[in-house]
């Protein structure tokens, strides 16, 4: 066997090898789906109960998702009592957009924004 056909085998295998690692694509547990400005979209798909699950949240003030101005199950604004916000972060025009996205996010698999 020349070196040639042994690197283009070895590259083979690797490549094969790789194509088989796991991949965390929001199944049965929540995943980066798509910034807009400050707010973070998260998607689930609950394999239990065949549903999608969409979350948004302001990342910048905590690693937890429960210490994060975030908006709740029925698209309502918390805001933890120890945060402060700008008040460019949470004005109605963006808060609408957001609980927009999370609409098309929650409607299927399948999630292509029309506007960003």
């Amino acid at each position: 066997m020349t070196t040639y056909e042994f690197l283009k085998n070895y590259c083979f295998l690797t490549f094969l090898i790789l194509s088989f690692s796991s991949v965390n694509a929001g199944l049965n547990s929540f995943t980066n789906l798509i910034f807009v400005e400050d707010w973070l979209i998260e998607r689930k798909v609950d394999l239990t109960i065949n549903e999608t699950k969409c979350r948004a949240s302001i990342p910048l003030h905590a690693n937890w998702f429960g210490a994060r101005i975030r908006l709740g199950p029925n698209d309502e604004l918390i805001k933890p009592i120890w945060l402060s916000v700008k008040a460019d972060q949470v004005i109605d025009s963006k808060l609408t957009k957001i609980k927009e996205l999370l609409d098309d996010c929650r409607s299927g698999l399948l999630f292509l924004p029309e506007k960003l």
